[in-house]
């Protein structure tokens, strides 16, 4: 799919409130750190996405990870159940962000972080 088509999708899927999209399966698309700020914006306000799958898009990043958590954080209403990131190049920063949605999120039910080396101890803290 590549970066600036995925960034296009998220950006779509943001303008339309009424979606009613359920499951995103865009594993291995080449996605970086722009693509993971378009998706952690959409996260900000979708009601509809319960499973997202982003994994081995290796680029993406600590920084993306991290706003896609805090995202996720910040929308009371997501009803967002799965997340899978594994091998998405996520670190220290991400990892925080992720412990700490953890702590609130009311309807995630499964994370997948496995293959992200830098994550280091941060994400079991």
């Amino acid at each position: 799919l590549g970066a600036s088509a995925g960034a296009a999708c998220f950006r779509a899927l943001q303008d339309n409130a009424g979606t009613k999209l359920q499951k995103l399966l865009l594993s291995d698309n080449g996605f970086g750190p722009a693509v993971g700020e378009a998706i952690a914006a959409l996260l900000r306000s979708n009601r509809s996405l319960e499973w997202l799958d982003l994994c081995h898009n290796r680029k993406l990043g600590d920084a993306a990870g991290a706003a896609l958590a805090g995202a996720l954080g910040e929308n009371a209403e997501t009803r967002l159940q799965t997340l899978s990131l594994t091998n998405c190049g996520l670190g220290p920063k991400a990892g925080e962000g992720f412990a700490a949605l953890l702590r609130s999120s009311r309807s995630l039910e499964t994370l997948y972080l496995s293959e992200n080396p830098e994550l280091g101890d941060a994400a079991g803290a």
